[in-house]
Protein backbone atom coordinates (compact mmCIF):
# COMPACT_ATOMS: atom_id res chain seq x y z
CA UNK A 1 0.00 0.00 0.00
CA UNK A 2 1.41 3.38 -0.97
CA UNK A 3 1.85 6.32 1.39
CA UNK A 4 -0.94 8.16 -0.48
CA UNK A 5 -3.40 5.33 0.13
CA UNK A 6 -2.43 5.17 3.79
CA UNK A 7 -2.98 8.90 4.20
CA UNK A 8 -6.31 8.69 2.39
CA UNK A 9 -7.48 5.87 4.67
CA UNK A 10 -6.42 7.84 7.73
CA UNK A 11 -8.32 10.88 6.46
CA UNK A 12 -11.47 8.83 5.79
CA UNK A 13 -11.28 7.23 9.24
CA UNK A 14 -10.67 10.61 10.86
CA UNK A 15 -13.67 12.22 9.11
CA UNK A 16 -15.88 9.23 9.94
CA UNK A 17 -14.78 9.40 13.57
CA UNK A 18 -15.57 13.11 13.74
CA UNK A 19 -19.02 12.58 12.21
CA UNK A 20 -19.80 9.75 14.63
CA UNK A 21 -18.63 11.91 17.55
CA UNK A 22 -20.76 14.87 16.45
CA UNK A 23 -23.80 12.65 15.86
CA UNK A 24 -23.45 11.20 19.36
CA UNK A 25 -22.99 14.69 20.79
CA UNK A 26 -26.05 16.23 19.15
CA UNK A 27 -28.32 13.17 18.95
CA UNK A 28 -30.21 14.00 22.19
CA UNK A 29 -30.81 17.51 20.92
CA UNK A 30 -32.07 16.72 17.41
CA UNK A 31 -35.45 15.21 18.38
CA UNK A 32 -36.23 18.08 20.77
CA UNK A 33 -35.21 20.67 18.18
CA UNK A 34 -37.52 19.04 15.66
CA UNK A 35 -40.35 19.03 18.19
CA UNK A 36 -39.75 22.73 18.80
CA UNK A 37 -39.96 23.33 15.06
CA UNK A 38 -43.29 21.50 14.89
CA UNK A 39 -44.45 23.43 17.94
CA UNK A 40 -43.75 26.80 16.29
CA UNK A 41 -45.32 25.74 13.01
CA UNK A 42 -48.61 24.90 14.74
CA UNK A 43 -48.84 27.22 17.76
CA UNK A 44 -47.15 30.24 16.19
CA UNK A 45 -43.73 31.85 16.25
CA UNK A 46 -44.23 33.15 19.82
CA UNK A 47 -45.03 29.81 21.45
CA UNK A 48 -41.72 29.82 23.36
CA UNK A 49 -41.91 33.52 24.25
CA UNK A 50 -44.02 35.79 26.44
CA UNK A 51 -46.11 36.74 23.39
CA UNK A 52 -47.93 33.40 23.75
CA UNK A 53 -50.86 33.80 26.14
CA UNK A 54 -53.78 31.80 27.51
CA UNK A 55 -56.74 34.13 28.07
CA UNK A 56 -59.55 33.06 30.38
CA UNK A 57 -62.95 34.71 30.69
CA UNK A 58 -63.76 36.60 33.87
CA UNK A 59 -67.19 36.94 35.46
CA UNK A 60 -68.43 39.31 38.16
CA UNK A 61 -70.76 38.24 40.95
CA UNK A 62 -73.99 40.16 40.37
CA UNK A 63 -74.48 40.41 44.15
CA UNK A 64 -71.35 42.56 44.37
CA UNK A 65 -72.65 45.23 42.02
CA UNK A 66 -76.15 45.23 43.54
CA UNK A 67 -77.29 47.34 46.44
CA UNK A 68 -76.30 46.20 49.93
CA UNK A 69 -74.43 43.02 48.86
CA UNK A 70 -74.40 40.27 51.47
CA UNK A 71 -71.10 39.60 53.20
CA UNK A 72 -71.20 35.80 53.00
CA UNK A 73 -72.14 35.04 49.41
CA UNK A 74 -70.34 31.70 48.94
CA UNK A 75 -70.42 28.26 50.54
CA UNK A 76 -67.45 25.94 50.99
CA UNK A 77 -68.52 22.28 51.12
CA UNK A 78 -66.09 19.74 52.63
CA UNK A 79 -65.94 16.07 51.70
CA UNK A 80 -67.44 15.01 55.03
CA UNK A 81 -70.57 17.09 54.46
CA UNK A 82 -69.65 20.17 56.50
CA UNK A 83 -70.43 23.56 54.95
CA UNK A 84 -69.04 26.96 55.79
CA UNK A 85 -70.29 30.31 54.54
CA UNK A 86 -67.48 32.62 53.40
CA UNK A 87 -67.09 36.09 51.94
CA UNK A 88 -65.28 34.80 48.84
CA UNK A 89 -63.88 36.95 46.04
CA UNK A 90 -65.06 40.50 45.45
CA UNK A 91 -63.25 40.62 42.13
CA UNK A 92 -63.49 38.43 39.06
CA UNK A 93 -64.61 34.79 39.26
CA UNK A 94 -63.22 31.95 37.10
CA UNK A 95 -64.96 28.66 36.36
CA UNK A 96 -63.53 25.20 37.07
CA UNK A 97 -63.58 24.34 33.37
CA UNK A 98 -61.15 27.12 32.49
CA UNK A 99 -58.74 26.05 35.22
CA UNK A 100 -58.80 22.50 33.86
CA UNK A 101 -58.41 23.83 30.32
CA UNK A 102 -55.38 25.90 31.26
CA UNK A 103 -53.70 22.95 32.95
CA UNK A 104 -54.04 20.73 29.86
CA UNK A 105 -52.52 23.32 27.56
CA UNK A 106 -49.77 24.38 29.97
CA UNK A 107 -48.67 20.78 30.52
CA UNK A 108 -48.40 20.26 26.76
CA UNK A 109 -46.42 23.41 25.96
CA UNK A 110 -44.39 24.16 29.10
CA UNK A 111 -41.98 21.25 28.48
CA UNK A 112 -40.33 23.28 25.72
CA UNK A 113 -40.37 26.67 27.44
CA UNK A 114 -37.90 28.26 29.84
CA UNK A 115 -40.53 30.59 31.30
CA UNK A 116 -44.03 29.84 32.52
CA UNK A 117 -46.91 30.18 30.07
CA UNK A 118 -48.69 33.50 30.78
CA UNK A 119 -52.32 33.02 31.84
CA UNK A 120 -54.29 36.28 32.00
CA UNK A 121 -57.83 37.62 32.13
CA UNK A 122 -59.57 38.48 28.89
CA UNK A 123 -59.82 42.13 29.95
CA UNK A 124 -56.05 42.32 30.36
CA UNK A 125 -55.45 40.45 27.09
CA UNK A 126 -57.14 43.26 25.18
CA UNK A 127 -54.19 45.51 26.03
CA UNK A 128 -52.01 43.75 23.45
CA UNK A 129 -53.58 41.79 20.61
CA UNK A 130 -50.37 41.26 18.60
CA UNK A 131 -49.70 37.86 20.16
CA UNK A 132 -50.75 34.24 19.90
CA UNK A 133 -53.80 33.73 22.12
CA UNK A 134 -55.66 30.66 23.29
CA UNK A 135 -59.04 31.98 24.41
CA UNK A 136 -60.98 29.76 26.80
CA UNK A 137 -64.74 29.93 27.00
CA UNK A 138 -67.51 31.16 24.73
CA UNK A 139 -68.08 34.71 23.54
CA UNK A 140 -70.57 35.26 26.37
CA UNK A 141 -67.83 34.82 28.99
CA UNK A 142 -64.59 35.69 27.16
CA UNK A 143 -64.11 38.93 25.25
CA UNK A 144 -61.13 37.55 23.30
CA UNK A 145 -63.32 34.72 22.02
CA UNK A 146 -65.92 37.27 20.97
CA UNK A 147 -63.24 39.19 19.05
CA UNK A 148 -61.84 36.09 17.34
CA UNK A 149 -65.23 34.78 16.23
CA UNK A 150 -66.03 38.03 14.43
CA UNK A 151 -62.67 38.25 12.67
CA UNK A 152 -63.16 38.28 8.86
CA UNK A 153 -60.91 35.23 8.41
CA UNK A 154 -63.09 33.11 10.68
CA UNK A 155 -64.89 31.20 7.97
CA UNK A 156 -65.42 28.15 10.15
CA UNK A 157 -67.56 28.20 13.29
CA UNK A 158 -69.83 30.43 15.32
CA UNK A 159 -72.20 30.33 18.29
CA UNK A 160 -75.90 30.88 17.72
CA UNK A 161 -79.31 30.53 19.27
CA UNK A 162 -82.72 29.72 17.81
CA UNK A 163 -86.00 28.21 18.96
CA UNK A 164 -84.24 24.90 19.64
CA UNK A 165 -81.66 26.47 21.93
CA UNK A 166 -77.99 27.40 21.76
CA UNK A 167 -75.76 25.75 19.20
CA UNK A 168 -72.34 25.68 17.54
CA UNK A 169 -72.80 26.28 13.83
CA UNK A 170 -70.65 25.64 10.79
CA UNK A 171 -70.57 28.88 8.79
CA UNK A 172 -70.28 27.22 5.36
CA UNK A 173 -72.78 24.37 5.61
CA UNK A 174 -74.97 25.95 8.32
CA UNK A 175 -74.96 22.63 10.16
CA UNK A 176 -75.82 23.07 13.84
CA UNK A 177 -74.78 21.17 16.97
CA UNK A 178 -77.16 21.41 19.94
CA UNK A 179 -75.99 20.23 23.32
CA UNK A 180 -77.72 18.45 26.21
CA UNK A 181 -80.44 16.84 24.11
CA UNK A 182 -81.68 13.26 24.04
CA UNK A 183 -81.67 10.66 26.80
CA UNK A 184 -77.88 10.92 27.27
CA UNK A 185 -76.90 14.57 27.68
CA UNK A 186 -73.74 15.51 25.82
CA UNK A 187 -71.90 18.79 25.50
CA UNK A 188 -70.24 20.16 22.38
CA UNK A 189 -67.15 22.31 22.04
CA UNK A 190 -65.36 24.14 19.26
CA UNK A 191 -61.65 24.34 18.52
CA UNK A 192 -60.82 27.24 16.24
CA UNK A 193 -57.47 28.33 14.82
CA UNK A 194 -57.10 31.38 12.59
CA UNK A 195 -54.20 33.66 11.69
CA UNK A 196 -53.67 36.77 13.77
CA UNK A 197 -53.96 39.49 11.14
CA UNK A 198 -52.30 41.95 13.54
CA UNK A 199 -49.09 39.95 13.86
CA UNK A 200 -47.66 37.76 11.10
CA UNK A 201 -46.70 34.31 12.33
CA UNK A 202 -49.05 34.40 15.33
CA UNK A 203 -52.49 32.82 15.68
CA UNK A 204 -55.75 33.05 17.54
CA UNK A 205 -57.09 29.84 19.09
CA UNK A 206 -60.47 29.32 20.72
CA UNK A 207 -61.54 26.42 22.93
CA UNK A 208 -65.16 26.99 23.84
CA UNK A 209 -68.22 24.92 24.58
CA UNK A 210 -71.94 25.24 24.86
CA UNK A 211 -71.38 24.25 28.49
CA UNK A 212 -68.40 23.94 30.79
CA UNK A 213 -67.45 20.42 29.71
CA UNK A 214 -67.48 21.47 26.08
CA UNK A 215 -64.82 24.08 26.86
CA UNK A 216 -62.55 21.84 28.93
CA UNK A 217 -63.11 18.86 26.61
CA UNK A 218 -62.10 20.96 23.60
CA UNK A 219 -58.97 22.10 25.44
CA UNK A 220 -58.09 18.53 26.36
CA UNK A 221 -58.53 17.44 22.73
CA UNK A 222 -56.35 20.28 21.42
CA UNK A 223 -53.61 19.56 23.95
CA UNK A 224 -53.55 15.85 23.05
CA UNK A 225 -54.24 15.92 19.31
CA UNK A 226 -52.50 19.06 18.06
CA UNK A 227 -49.97 17.04 16.07
CA UNK A 228 -52.82 15.50 14.07
CA UNK A 229 -54.21 18.99 13.35
CA UNK A 230 -50.99 20.71 12.31
CA UNK A 231 -51.46 20.07 8.56
CA UNK A 232 -54.10 22.84 8.47
CA UNK A 233 -52.94 26.43 8.89
CA UNK A 234 -56.45 27.50 9.86
CA UNK A 235 -59.35 25.29 10.89
CA UNK A 236 -62.48 24.89 12.97
CA UNK A 237 -63.59 21.56 14.42
CA UNK A 238 -66.39 20.43 16.72
CA UNK A 239 -65.93 17.87 19.50
CA UNK A 240 -68.55 15.91 21.42
CA UNK A 241 -67.94 15.51 25.14
CA UNK A 242 -69.51 13.29 27.77
CA UNK A 243 -70.52 15.49 30.68
CA UNK A 244 -68.05 14.91 33.49
CA UNK A 245 -65.19 13.56 31.37
CA UNK A 246 -62.87 15.82 29.36
CA UNK A 247 -60.95 12.84 28.02
CA UNK A 248 -64.11 11.56 26.35
CA UNK A 249 -63.89 14.32 23.73
CA UNK A 250 -64.12 13.03 20.17
CA UNK A 251 -64.10 14.92 16.90
CA UNK A 252 -67.50 14.88 15.20
CA UNK A 253 -67.12 17.64 12.62
CA UNK A 254 -65.82 17.96 9.99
Amino acid sequence: MSIGQILMNLLINLVAGILIFLLGLFWPVIPKSYRKYLLKMFWGKSVLKDQFVIAYGTLLDSRVVGQNPTSFRFIKRYHDGRTVQIVGPWGNIVGDCEIRSSSYLINTISTFRKNAVPVIADSQAYEGLDKTFIALGSSSSNEITELVLREPNNKFLRFGQDNNGCYIGDIKSERKFYGFTGSIKKDYGMILKIKNRRSTGNYYFVCAGLGEWGTSGASWYLSKRWKELRKDDEFGIVVEVEVGSDSSAIRVFP
